[in-house]
């Protein structure tokens, strides 16, 4: 298609006019839409052919703009009027967000790689010297990545359980190679391999030691708060559902139960003699228990040293008793 130069309805300058299919919106330059609009934003192309009432496709805009840059606008619509003259049409209009940041993201890969050669060569120079000169430039991310969060999430300083997680990031990546290759048993071969690997290096129990204060699941979030004594503010009391009501039902019977038989008291004395009865048993033993079998026997022996002593001062006094009698019988 070959487009006019014509005034522009809305800047005034001469310059390459759009055509609108839209009969609200006037004809418009090539220079007042990219000075407005973003050929590399998806809402942005969008929004351009929903003005114009042209049909939006957005991977062929995608090719264009590769190709054309600025000139996108332009081409997109000489496509459109070539091969598909209807008005506009969008399904998706309420993802293009999305997909304009996966493209935006897309962009900025390509531009990086394309742009920082020598840092990805470096990249690669020095990571081949760490892990092998066998592993792809996405292998050695790939690597360093596993290994880097792994180190970081277990807070692992030990060498040589840095060395065990090391050699089961290869065994990772070589399981990974196994899968896109397709072979079963590779891949059952190095299956067994890393579980074996990752028992014998106890790197699972490392793990576990390391998350002791994580909650990795619904069981251990429960048990926390059990722990704690937590209670939703729903439990207030009121029935709400079957099981609220269940419950009251219960307690009720129960109450029920206890109040309407007289013979309960008694079985509760009983209940509770028996229950001191068997504290104060259990009291002695403890207290038994506590005293050490010498300091029993030496208690012993000082009481029986005790009474033989006293019964020999008794002797003693009544000799000396006898004797002073025996002086003044005698003279």
């Amino acid at each position: 298609m070959v487009f006019k130069k014509d005034k522009c309805p809305t800047c005034g300058r001469m310059n390459t006019i759009i055509p609108s299919n839209n009969k609200l919106v006037p004809d418009t330059c090539n220079y007042c839409v990219t000075s407005k609009l973003n050929y590399n934003n998806i809402e942005d192309a969008d929004f351009f052919c929903r003005t114009l009432n042209y049909p939006f496709y957005p991977d062929k805009w995608m090719k264009i703009s590769k190709m054309y840059k600025k000139d996108t606008f332009m081409e997109y619509i000489s496509w459109v009027k070539s091969e598909n003259p209807e008005d506009y049409e969008s399904e998706n209009q309420e993802i293009w967000k999305r997909i304009n940041d996966e493209w935006d993201l897309s962009l900025t890969h390509d531009e990086l790689i394309s742009k920082l050669q020598p840092i990805k060569e470096d990249y690669l120079r020095r990571n081949r010297i760490k892990w092998g000169s066998e592993y792809s430039f996405e292998e050695l991310i790939n690597l360093e990545n596993l290994f880097v969060n792994t180190l970081k999430a277990n807070d692992i300083s030990n060498p040589m359980q840095s060395d065990a997680i090391k050699k089961a990031c290869k065994l990772s990546v070589a399981l990974d190679r196994a899968i896109v290759s397709g072979s079963p048993k590779e891949i059952n071969d190095l299956s067994s391999s890393y579980q074996k690997f990752i028992k014998t290096a106890q790197i699972d129990q490392i793990i576990t030691e390391s998350s002791r204060d994580v909650i990795s699941n619904v069981s251990e979030l429960v048990a926390y708060l059990e722990e704690n004594n937590f209670e939703f503010k729903y439990y207030d009391g009121a029935t709400r559902d079957v099981v609220d009501k269940s419950i009251k039902d219960i307690q009720q019977y129960l109450r029920r139960l206890v109040l309407d038989n007289t013979g309960l008291e008694a079985v509760f004395e009983q209940i509770n003699d028996s229950y001191k009865k068997e504290l104060e048993i259990k009291e002695s033993s403890e207290s038994f228990e506590k005293v050490p079998l010498e300091d029993l026997y030496q208690a012993g022996m000082d009481s029986q040293n005790s009474e033989i002593d006293e019964e020999l001062e008794e002797e003693d006094i009544n000799e000396d008793i006898f004797s002073d009698d025996e002086d003044d019988y005698f003279g």
